[in-house]
């Protein structure tokens, strides 16, 4: 004769604890996520406005980017905080469904994408001063996209090619600024 063990815990109760008390941070990691934005668009901010420019640089100075970048990661990193914040009621109910959104999200990460995507990055800066930005580019969006789940390898490796090569061509003939040509140095 055997018997079952239900090994179901009530709602609210943490699994671990056992006691119907769920802590502060028990979903909250992304919180993390909000402060680290916050802090590199105070970085950012900071940074340029210690920066160096001449009085005669206009507007459109070399402090302008930054600013508007510090500024936006600022604001979506105070966002991303306050929504962390909200009781889980309110969160959950403005996604609809009232799931709790752990349970939602899936049990675990997808980790193929990311390593495949650090892969792509890594073979591109590998690749970058020998091979030159078109080819070196052109193999970081191709890997990016076939790492996201893209199923057309050839037209992405087509695509990624006229995309390196208009961003190789914005920034030498537009911006004045020359990417490494690499094996491709007589034609840029």
């Amino acid at each position: 004769m055997s018997t079952s063990v239900d090994h179901t815990t009530p709602t609210g109760e943490d699994p671990v604890r056992g006691n119907g008390t769920r802590s502060f941070w028990t979903g909250r990691s992304e919180l993390f996520v909000g402060v680290f934005v916050i802090a590199l668009g105070g970085f950012l901010l900071i940074r340029s406005a210690m920066m160096d420019v001449p009085s005669s640089v206009s507007f459109l100075g070399p402090r302008f980017f930054p600013v508007v970048v510090g500024a936006l990661l600022t604001v979506l990193g105070v966002a991303l905080t306050v929504r962390m914040l909200l009781p889980r009621s309110a969160a959950t109910s403005a996604e609809g469904d009232g799931e709790d959104s752990s349970a939602a999200a899936g049990a675990g990460s997808d980790w193929k994408p990311l390593l495949l995507t650090a892969a792509a990055l890594a073979a591109h800066l590998a690749l970058l001063q020998t091979a030159g930005w078109i080819i070196a580019g052109a193999l970081l969006f191709w890997g990016v996209s076939w790492a996201l789940g893209s199923g057309h390898k050839l037209r992405d490796l087509g695509i990624s090619f006229v995309v390196s090569a208009a961003v190789q061509l914005a920034f030498s003939a537009g911006l004045g600024l020359p990417l490494p040509s690499g094996v491709l140095v007589g034609v840029f």
